[in-house]
């Protein structure tokens, strides 16, 4: 039986609030990782199996300014997921931004059919992703153990989530404490849980299975009170989370891949802030003209999607067929997101 860490009365098996006070028994990532995907299928416009395999990287050599640029094997692999990733991304994007408009028209609504969307078209990358994995010889990391990775590591969405699920518990806590006060009830009769925790433990397993609708469409929240809590969320704003989110799978493949010795390059905190040194030096102008190329050269070697540097070599370098090539190869056209 599990115990509660908050007040530690004893649970049932399976249970993911106490039921005692409300309170989580469980991480609260698994908001999305729990949800169940719908039922659908993926446009033919888009097909993850066939356009998201594994790929066996070369090198490459290019040139600028007559200095000589050499992509190793690891690094090619390393840009082929990181742009065939961010190509999916996008797709995904539409396809959950299509099912959210169509069906999402409050907040209710949020609570309860986001989750499924973002988990059933994330999971079609995932797949991708896990069997690239095993293509590779990796064989001992399943779907949900990737899943619960990225929940922890790159979830821009859930944390929005949680923090609007959070805003509409202190919604109900606080008129709980005002409906408590105008019956001139002890403070200590509110804050002693009861049905301020049922609600809250209410409210949150409607968000993360969403199958208690009336659970909390009759949670202690004004349609006013509803409507603005559902106008803090912008469409751009989820559409961008939803394309990082959904792009930074190929962090997650490349960091595995690499991990376990295939040939995948993948950055490290210390090539990322010497890189970002030298870009700093560039804008900057502290490096001679004549090192420029070189610096330039030395960025992409240890971070090719370096912000800024590759914007850089297309302007300081315009008409160059060199800089148009470097920028289409290591995926200017990309940048842009969504």
């Amino acid at each position: 039986m599990p115990l509660c860490p908050k007040c530690g009365s004893h649970n049932s098996e399976g249970n993911r609030f106490c039921n005692s006070c409300g309170s989580s028994l469980v991480s609260s990532n698994t908001i999305f990782q729990h949800s169940q995907p719908a039922k659908k299928q993926v446009p033919i416009a888009f097909n993850p199996n066939t356009e998201l395999l594994p790929y066996t990287g070369q090198e490459r050599l290019f040139t600028l300014e007559g200095e000589t640029i050499t992509v190793s094997e690891e690094m090619d692999a390393f840009i082929h997921y990181r742009k065939a990733f961010k190509h999916a991304a996008r797709y995904m994007v539409q396809y959950v931004m299509r099912d959210y408009n169509a069906q999402v028209k409050n907040l209710d609504d949020y609570f309860t059919k986001f989750p499924i969307m973002y988990v059933h078209y994330r999971r079609y990358l995932v797949d991708a992703a896990v069997k690239i994995l095993v293509n590779n010889g990796i064989y001992d990391i399943s779907r949900e153990e990737f899943e619960v990775e990225l929940n922890n590591d790159f979830s821009k969405c859930n944390r929005e989530y949680e923090a609007l699920i959070e805003a509409f518990n202190n919604t109900i806590e606080d008129n709980q404490e005002r409906a408590a006060r105008r019956a001139s009830l002890l403070p200590t009769l509110y804050f002693g849980g009861g049905v301020l925790g049922f609600a809250k433990a209410l409210a949150y397993n409607a968000a993360t299975t969403g199958i208690a609708e009336a659970s909390i469409r009759n949670a202690n929240v004004s349609q006013p009170q509803r409507r603005e809590l559902f106008r803090r969320i912008t469409l751009r704003g989820m559409q961008e989370n939803l394309f990082s989110d959904f792009w930074d799978i190929h962090y997650s493949l490349t960091y595995r891949l690499n991990e376990r010795g295939a040939a995948v390059w993948y950055p490290t905190k210390e090539l990322n802030m010497k890189a970002q040194g030298l870009m700093n030096n560039i804008s900057n102008r502290l490096i001679p003209e004549d090192k420029i190329v070189s610096a330039l050269i030395q960025i992409l070697d240890i971070r090719p999607h370096q912000a800024g540097c590759l914007e850089y070599i297309v302007s300081k370098y315009r008409g160059n067929p060199e800089a148009l090539k470097l920028a289409n190869y290591y995926g200017l056209e990309d940048e842009a997101g969504v």
